[in-house]
This record gives structure tokens, C-alpha cells and sequence, in this order.
């Protein structure tokens, strides 16, 4: 999902009124089997319709593409993930709270995290530890 860019407002209207988030949403326009084409009523935006996600009788699938509709953004790597159900309501629930964003991104940040604390000496994971504590205590 980390390839499209959303209005973190109308993401929120969005996921009020179809009960749908987009972060959950986007993995349709990046599957094989999915068509896809640009939305003809767009205003001034780029959308996309894919088959299947919401059909009208006025749209022209006749140059319509197999396949992603949108290339991946450099740097990053679709992959199929399973999380535990708590662990992914946890990090949506998060997003929700903030008032928008995006869950994904939001498990990155928790995973760069993880990576530079486990690159910190025992020394300064244990000063940083007791500093946290001895704060929290007063």
C-alpha cells in the first residue's frame, strides 16, 4: 500500500461510510489477476476502477490491463504478511486514534525501531531503561 498517496481526511470519511480502510483496499490495483483501468470520471485526480470493486454500466474495460496499475514505489517490496489478529487490530486501532494514516507504514516504523534498539549495547539499553523508569516514577 506503501505506493499510493490518499488524503488521510477522505481516507477517514471513506472507511466511515463503505466500513472499508484503504490500506486494505489498495492490494486489489496490485493483483495479477485483477483489471484495472483509470477512472474516466476522476477530477483531476488519479484513480483507479478495478473489476469487481465497484462496477457501472458506463465503464470501458476494453483497454484495460492485467496486472498492477501502479508500480511500486522504489525502495519498497510487496510481500504477503500473517499477523495475529490483536497485533494488526493493535497498529489499526493506532492509526485510527492519530486521526488517519496508514497501519502499514505504521508497522514499518515499529520495525525500524526494533532494528535500531537491537543494535544498541546492553550498556545503553539498560541507562535508557532505567532513565524511562526513574522519569515514569517521579
Amino acid at each position: 500500500m506503501d505506493g499510493y498517496e490518499r488524503d488521510p481526511a477522505k481516507a477517514a470519511a471513506k472507511l466511515r461510510k463503505h466500513k472499508v480502510d484503504f490500506a486494505d483496499a489498495a492490494p486489489s490495483l496490485e493483483d495479477p489477476r485483477a483489471l484495472t483501468v483509470a477512472d474516466p470520471d476522476a477530477s483531476g485526480e488519479e484513480r483507479f476502477i478495478c473489476l469487481g470493486a465497484e462496477m457501472r454500466k458506463e465503464y470501458d474495460f476494453s483497454k484495460g490491463k492485467r496486472g498492477p496499475a501502479v508500480r511500486l514505489a522504489k525502495g519498497k517490496t510487496r510481500i504477503t504478511i500473517r499477523l495475529d489478529d490483536d497485533v494488526l487490530a493493535w497498529f489499526k486501532r493506532q492509526v485510527h486514534k492519530s486521526g488517519g494514516g496508514n497501519y502499514q507504514s505504521l508497522i514499518n516504523a515499529a520495525l525500524r525501531e526494533h532494528m535500531k534498539r537491537s543494535d544498541e549495547p546492553l550498556e545503553a539499553t539498560l541507562r535508557r531503561v532505567l532513565r524511562e523508569e526513574l522519569r515514569s516514577a517521579s
